[in-house]
């Protein structure tokens, strides 16, 4: 029984030792057969997507800041120091061009009109009589010129006056929408007191500066695209003029646009983000920024061909958030590849997971 049990012990830790002997060499021959599978990629396929190019047309804009402005501005002032005895229009209506807008007291103008009218009488009648007497010879030349240098100064006085109670007569200077006004009836003005603003928005223009390196390619008459702040509507406006000097601090050159308003939704003061097209290319490929490779000189791509991957050299353009273009190197209706790109080796097996 003894010698049994001995037996027994023996065979288990013979069977332990070996155990313990052959179960790690199991472990380490599978691992290095994954070692191996994996460092041999060119046996397996990269998997990535493709882009089949075509060609576009390629815009060449310039993005900026504008500021739109109304047609037409005016604060409305006083030439003469006067009190206000009339104001005739209500806050934020419309009002057409030659509307008295305030009434100026002229008591006092158009009692001096009077007496003066009166004097124009009489130097008339005096000078009728003077020519009388002259036709006789009964008075000398000087007594009859001046005679009708009296009326003359009289009739000069009286323009004059009526000028002054014009004056007195503030009228819009144009069609447009009529501000708040800064003063009541009574109040005391002269030109240091605005009264009010008038606009006109039936058209506004929009002022925006570009880099002076543009400035012999863009044209008067050329058309412009912006947005404003709480709208979403594209409007169109056209160039039609340019401050003619470069800003010394910016280096940029002022362009002044114009656009129809018939709906009033654009307010002056309003920030504007303009986009104003430069030129137009037809026949451009535009590819993903992230499929270009960079080298040492210049960059490359790889293009999906019978199963490979196939690094191209290119030459690359204009640029854009997302997208580049290739100018050189590609023909259209290549598929390109735009994933797994580090992994990617020329001649390397690709396996296309999605086409666009």
């Amino acid at each position: 029984m003894k010698k049994s049990v001995k037996l027994i012990i023996l065979v288990l830790i013979v069977l332990i030792v070996v155990a313990i002997i052959a179960v790690p060499k199991l472990f380490t021959r599978k691992d290095g057969r994954d070692r191996t599978d994996t460092g041999n990629p060119q046996n397996q396929s990269v998997l990535s997507e493709g882009f089949i190019l075509k060609s576009q047309s390629l815009v060449s804009e310039i993005k900026t800041a504008g500021t739109v402005r109304a047609n037409e501005e005016v604060v409305l002032r006083s030439e003469v120091a006067k009190k206000i005895k009339g104001i005739y229009f209500k806050e934020g209506t419309f009002v057409n061009k030659g509307k008295v807008l305030f009434k100026l007291d002229s008591d006092d103008l158009t009692a001096r009109l009077k007496k003066q009218q009166l004097e124009e009488v009489l130097a008339a009648i005096k000078l009728e009589r003077e020519t009388k007497l002259l036709k006789m010879g009964l008075i000398p030349q000087e007594s009859f010129d001046e005679a009708e240098n009296t009326l003359d100064k009289i009739k000069a006085d009286i323009s004059m006056t009526r000028i002054e109670i014009e004056k007195t007569n503030i009228k819009a200077p144009f069609s447009g929408i009529i501000g708040l006004r800064n003063v009541s009836l009574g109040s005391y003005v002269n030109s240091d007191v605005p009264l009010a603003t008038i606009q006109d928005i039936s058209s506004v223009k929009i002022d925006f500066s570009i880099p002076e390196k543009y400035i012999n390619i863009f044209e008067i008459g050329q058309e412009v695209v912006f947005e404003v702040e709480g709208i979403s509507e594209e409007f169109k406006a056209k160039v039609y003029a340019y401050e003619p000097k470069i800003e010394n601090e910016t280096r940029t050159i002022v362009l002044r646009a114009t656009a129809p308003n018939p709906k009033r939704k654009l307010m002056p003061g309003t920030f504007a983000n303009v986009r104003l097209k430069l030129s137009e290319e037809q026949g451009a490929f535009m590819v993903p920024t992230n499929s270009v490779v960079p080298k040492l000189k210049g960059q490359s791509v790889y293009v999906y061909k019978g199963g490979t991957a196939n690094l191209i050299d290119v030459e690359i353009g204009t640029r854009t958030e997302s997208t580049v273009n290739v100018t050189k190197g590609l023909n259209e209706g290549d598929t390109l590849l735009t994933t797994n790109i580090l992994r990617l080796k020329d001649g390397a097996k690709v396996k296309l997971e999605k086409i666009e």
